[in-house]
């Protein structure tokens, strides 16, 4: 069984690549800190069933993903049942989240561009994360396949088809007339 004290080792070293997890899922920063909080306290618990001859990244990489993915339920179903606090149903609200109910980023987000944020939310959250982890983290695609638990050959495939559709996303964009 795994220490807390090499929990927390690797945890630290594969905190960034987590973090390309959580935010790919929720397309949120703040919610993407708040996950990785939730999804460790989740692992401390289960700390008997990690298997010490597998990797790490890619057993909390699975933990970081459903508990993003629990999240973004628990919101659209508060906002879908009208139970939504007042400054998160209005998206435009300056304290509000800079992402909708359904963990899309808003296209008025400062730290993006518009027309990249646009062209994300297009994607599929798997093929978003692939996208991420390969391109911001810069990791190979076996370390992506590892992360996300999915074949090798669909995380290249996913980087590769992600990338296509922004191309084609932003290219049409281009050509669209500007107000």
């Amino acid at each position: 069984m795994l220490s807390q004290a090499e929990f927390d080792r690797r945890f630290r070293e594969s905190e960034r690549t987590l973090w390309c997890i959580a935010a790919a899922v929720l397309g949120s920063r703040d919610r993407a800190d708040d996950t990785l909080q939730e999804a460790a306290v989740i692992a401390l618990s289960k700390l008997d069933q990690f298997d010490p001859d597998t990797s790490f990244t890619a057993w909390m990489g699975q933990i970081v993903r459903f508990t993003g993915l629990n999240q973004r339920r628990r919101a659209y179903s508060r906002s879908a049942a009208g139970t939504i606090d007042a400054d998160r149903a209005n998206p435009r609200a300056p304290e509000s989240s800079p992402v909708d109910a359904r963990g899309n980023l808003e296209p008025d987000q400062g730290s993006f561009d518009d027309h990249v944020v646009a062209a994300l939310n297009e994607l599929g959250e798997t093929a978003r994360s692939c996208l991420l982890l390969r391109v911001v983290r810069g990791l190979s695609y076996k370390e992506i396949a590892r992360a996300l638990d999915v074949p090798e050959g669909t995380a290249m495939s996913h980087v590769h088809r992600a990338r296509a559709a922004m191309r084609s996303t932003l290219r049409a964009r281009e050509r669209e007339p500007t107000p």
